[in-house]
C-alpha cells in the first residue's frame, strides 16, 4: 500500500461512493500517494507560464496538488465523464483557478488565444500515450505555445523518447521529441503506487522546450524517419533512396551513406530534412 494510506483510503472511498470503476480500455491507473503527487507537481514551475493544462485528471488528486503548488490557472481535459462529479466538486473548491473541458485530448484545440505560454502535465494512459504525445509535438511545432511538459509513460516508452543515437531504443519517437525538446527521465514509478496496479513500471519524463526558431518542417522529418526506421537494418543509401540520392548524402550533407537508421544523430536527420525542404 502507498505510504500515505489516509489519502489512499480517502480516494478509494470516493471511487466507491461515486460508482467509478477504473476503465481498462482507457488505461486508467490512479495515484493516491500524496507524496508522489507532490513530487510530480514540483517538476512544474508555475511562474514559467500563464496556464497549466492537465490531460486526464481522473479523480483530481494531481490537480489539487498542482493548485497547492502555486498554479494560478489550471485547465483540466478529461475524456471520461464518469469523473464529472468529482472534478466539478474540485472546481467549486477552486472556482477562480480551475476550468474543465470534457473532451478527448487528441481532438482538443490547444490554440487558446488568451494564453501565450502553456505547460502540460499528465499521467498519460498507456494505450494512448504515444498518440497524445505526437499530437502535442505537432501542435507545439506549429504554435510554439508549450513551454515545458511533464508526462508519465510506460518505462520502455520513456526510454525510447530519451534514447541517444546508437542505442537500441533510439527511433522515430526519440528524434521527433528531441527535435523540439530536451527530454529527460526524472524518476521511475513502481506499479505498487497505482490503483489498479499495472503490470509495467512507469517513468516521469520532462520536456524542456528548445524554443527553436528554425529547422525542417516536422512533416518532412516524420517522412524521413519513417522511411529510415521502417527498414532500420538496411543502410540509409537504401532506406532513403526514394527521398535523397547517395551522392547528395555524401557530397552535399557529409553523411556516411553506409550508416543505418539508429546510427544517425538527431542533427543529421534534421540536416537531411532541411535539405529536402530546400529542394522540394
Amino acid at each position: 500500500m502507498p505510504q500515505d494510506s489516509n489519502h489512499y483510503n480517502q480516494y478509494k472511498k470516493k471511487l466507491k461512493l461515486s460508482g467509478i470503476k477504473p476503465s481498462k480500455k482507457l488505461g486508467q491507473n490512479f495515484i493516491f500517494d500524496k507524496n508522489i503527487l507532490n513530487k510530480i507537481t514540483r517538476l512544474i514551475d508555475p511562474t514559467s507560464c500563464d496556464l497549466v493544462i492537465e490531460i486526464g485528471p481522473g479523480l483530481g488528486g494531481l490537480s489539487e496538488a498542482l493548485v497547492n503548488n502555486g498554479v494560478n490557472k489550471l485547465l483540466l481535459i478529461e475524456k471520461d465523464k464518469q469523473f464529472s462529479y468529482l472534478l466539478n466538486e474540485l472546481k467549486s473548491k477552486y472556482p477562480n483557478q480551475i476550468d474543465i473541458s470534457f473532451e478527448d485530448a487528441i481532438n482538443f484545440n490547444f490554440d487558446l488565444s488568451n494564453y501565450k505560454n502553456i505547460n502540460i502535465i499528465s499521467n498519460l494512459p498507456y494505450n494512448a500515450a504515444t498518440k497524445i504525445l505526437t499530437s502535442l509535438l505537432s501542435f507545439h511545432y506549429s504554435t510554439h505555445k508549450f513551454n515545458d511538459m511533464i508526462l508519465m509513460f510506460q518505462k520502455e516508452v520513456a526510454q525510447r523518447i530519451t534514447a541517444n543515437y546508437g542505442n537500441k531504443d533510439y527511433g522515430r519517437l526519440s528524434i521527433i521529441s528531441q527535435f523540439l525538446y530536451q527530454c529527460n527521465i526524472e524518476f521511475d514509478l513502481n506499479p505498487a503506487i497505482f490503483f489498479p496496479r499495472p503490470n509495467v513500471d512507469s517513468s516521469i519524463v520532462s520536456f524542456k522546450s528548445l524554443k527553436k526558431k528554425s529547422g525542417p518542417n516536422i512533416k518532412t522529418l516524420e517522412q524521413v524517419t519513417r522511411a529510415a526506421f521502417s527498414q532500420r537494418r538496411k543502410k540509409i543509401k537504401t532506406s532513403l533512396r526514394d527521398l535523397i540520392n547517395e551522392i547528395d548524402l555524401i557530397q552535399k550533407l557529409g553523411i556516411d551513406s553506409n550508416l543505418r537508421a539508429e546510427q544517425l544523430s538527431v542533427s543529421q536527420y534534421l540536416k537531411i530534412s532541411e535539405y529536402l525542404d530546400a529542394i522540394n
